[in-house]
């Protein structure tokens, strides 16, 4: 195996465990009664969470599968990520809120950045 793939490994696991945090919060809401629509809107923040993790989680995938695009699938999902904790932090929520986020993203960037950076083996 790989450095990239076992990065690509890294990241498609710790995009799938966000994108888990993100539709549990959002079935959490719903199951009290909740429209969907507030539930992902409400603030944005759950929506933007799940569509960055889906987003890094595709390109992780395809990483893994040593196709091409899969690094810069993953480093726009990242960005996307990235803006949660900027969002909040703009919004005035408190910062042990958004901490959390703001550390997920820099592993994020780190492992993005490692894919980026390593070569792609050819088929």
């Amino acid at each position: 195996m790989t450095i990239r793939i076992l990065v690509g490994v890294a990241l498609a696991f710790l995009s799938a465990w966000l994108l888990w945090q993100g539709l549990s919060a959002v079935i959490m809401i719903t199951s009290r009664g909740s429209p969907l629509g507030d539930a992902l809107l409400q603030p944005p923040t759950s929506l933007v969470r799940i569509v960055a993790a889906c987003v890094v989680l595709l390109g992780a995938l395809v990483a893994v599968a040593q196709r091409p695009g899969g690094a810069w699938l993953a480093a726009i999902g990242t960005v996307l990520f990235t803006l949660l904790p900027i969002m909040m932090a703009a919004t005035g929520t408190a910062s042990r809120l958004w901490a959390d986020e703001a550390i997920v993203s820099l592993v994020l960037i780190a492992l993005t950045a490692a894919l980026c950076v390593i070569k792609r083996r050819k088929a």
